[in-house]
């Protein structure tokens, strides 16, 4: 083998150990949206941080406040974001069903200004009130690697699940 074939061979291998390296640790939060690099919330059994950033209808109000003593599903998401436009569609079909349950949804648009938030909201109608975490802070408290994701708290408070999805027993996992 020559001097020229053995660098090419070794270019491929070193490229190859850099793509590996950088799935496995996982720098960029949007490949948290394929099911093969789902990672466990540390927050999974703990009572959901606090928050009240402004929202979009211009209310000041705390998680707990809006929660009011129901079970809540908390959808981080961004009106750029493909998987959340779909993750929106499905929750908006779903709205009087969930609604009916007691189940309170809350939406939580990261690092977008309300202009353009609002501007989704009114194209795609959305009937909930959204949380407007501009600078990241919740997101950050909520250890997202990638959107869309779902918290299911209890009516306790207590983060039950996280997931990149609503899955069907939504129900029997806000009542664990």
């Amino acid at each position: 083998m020559c001097f020229r074939q053995i660098t090419k061979i070794m270019r491929k291998l070193l490229i190859l150990v850099a793509a590996i390296l950088i799935v496995s640790f996982n720098p960029f939060p949007v490949l948290a949206q394929f099911p093969f690099f789902e990672m466990d919330n540390p927050l999974v059994g703990k009572k959901a941080p606090e928050f009240n950033p402004p929202t979009l209808s211009g209310q000041k109000i705390s998680l707990t406040q809006y929660r009011a003593g129901k079970s809540a599903i908390i959808f981080f998401w961004a009106t750029w974001c493909p998987n959340c436009h779909k993750r929106m569609k499905e929750l908006n079909e779903s709205a009087e069903q969930i609604k009916n349950k007691g189940i309170q949804v809350i939406l939580v648009d990261i690092g977008e200004n309300a202009e353009v938030v609002n501007s989704y909201v009114k194209r795609y109608k959305v009937p909930y009130d959204v949380f407007l975490d501009e600078g990241s802070k919740v997101a950050e408290d909520y250890n997202i690697i990638g959107i869309p994701t779902f918290f299911f708290v209890g009516s306790d408070g207590i983060i039950k699940a996280v997931e990149y999805f609503i899955p069907d027993d939504y129900e029997k996992i806000l009542l664990r």
